[in-house]
Protein backbone atom coordinates (compact mmCIF):
# COMPACT_ATOMS: atom_id res chain seq x y z
CA UNK A 1 0.00 0.00 0.00
CA UNK A 2 3.14 2.14 0.93
CA UNK A 3 4.26 1.51 -2.27
CA UNK A 4 1.75 2.31 -4.71
CA UNK A 5 0.99 5.59 -2.44
CA UNK A 6 4.70 7.02 -2.95
CA UNK A 7 4.61 5.77 -6.68
CA UNK A 8 1.37 7.38 -7.26
CA UNK A 9 2.68 10.82 -5.67
CA UNK A 10 6.12 10.54 -7.52
CA UNK A 11 4.28 10.03 -11.03
CA UNK A 12 1.91 12.99 -10.26
CA UNK A 13 5.32 15.07 -9.74
CA UNK A 14 6.67 13.97 -12.52
CA UNK A 15 3.38 15.03 -14.67
CA UNK A 16 2.91 18.59 -13.15
CA UNK A 17 6.48 19.30 -14.69
CA UNK A 18 6.37 21.33 -17.40
CA UNK A 19 8.92 23.04 -19.93
CA UNK A 20 6.41 25.80 -21.84
CA UNK A 21 7.10 29.36 -20.15
CA UNK A 22 4.51 30.35 -17.97
CA UNK A 23 3.76 34.30 -18.75
CA UNK A 24 1.55 35.70 -16.25
CA UNK A 25 -1.50 37.53 -17.21
CA UNK A 26 -2.45 40.94 -16.24
CA UNK A 27 -5.24 39.33 -13.78
CA UNK A 28 -2.44 37.54 -12.33
CA UNK A 29 -0.09 40.31 -11.70
CA UNK A 30 -2.97 41.99 -10.03
CA UNK A 31 -3.73 39.02 -7.68
CA UNK A 32 -0.14 38.85 -6.77
CA UNK A 33 0.74 42.36 -5.98
CA UNK A 34 -2.81 42.21 -3.59
CA UNK A 35 -1.11 39.53 -1.94
CA UNK A 36 2.66 40.89 -2.07
CA UNK A 37 0.49 43.62 -0.32
CA UNK A 38 -1.54 42.21 2.29
CA UNK A 39 1.91 40.35 3.31
CA UNK A 40 3.71 43.85 3.50
CA UNK A 41 1.02 45.77 5.67
CA UNK A 42 0.99 42.41 7.93
CA UNK A 43 4.41 42.10 8.62
CA UNK A 44 5.93 46.00 8.96
CA UNK A 45 5.20 46.18 12.35
CA UNK A 46 7.84 43.77 13.24
CA UNK A 47 10.21 45.10 10.27
CA UNK A 48 10.32 48.42 11.94
CA UNK A 49 10.77 47.17 15.65
CA UNK A 50 13.62 44.89 14.14
CA UNK A 51 15.29 48.20 12.45
CA UNK A 52 14.74 50.60 15.15
CA UNK A 53 16.45 48.02 17.45
CA UNK A 54 19.46 46.91 15.08
CA UNK A 55 19.45 51.14 14.04
CA UNK A 56 19.94 51.94 17.75
CA UNK A 57 23.00 49.06 18.37
CA UNK A 58 24.61 49.73 14.45
CA UNK A 59 24.66 53.81 15.45
CA UNK A 60 26.10 53.04 18.69
CA UNK A 61 29.02 51.27 17.36
CA UNK A 62 29.27 53.43 14.03
CA UNK A 63 29.53 56.27 16.04
CA UNK A 64 31.96 55.28 18.67
CA UNK A 65 34.16 53.91 15.71
CA UNK A 66 33.41 56.96 13.70
CA UNK A 67 34.68 59.12 17.17
CA UNK A 68 37.90 56.62 17.74
CA UNK A 69 39.28 57.41 14.47
CA UNK A 70 38.30 61.39 14.48
CA UNK A 71 39.94 61.54 18.09
CA UNK A 72 43.33 59.60 16.48
CA UNK A 73 43.37 62.12 13.56
CA UNK A 74 43.59 64.89 15.30
CA UNK A 75 45.87 63.21 17.73
CA UNK A 76 48.20 62.85 14.75
CA UNK A 77 47.58 66.41 13.59
CA UNK A 78 49.24 67.44 16.84
CA UNK A 79 51.93 65.40 16.78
Amino acid sequence: MKRCLFFGCALLLLVSCTKRPVSPSKASRRAIDTIYQKQIILIQPHIDSMCAHIEDSIFRVASDSILKERTQEMIDLVE
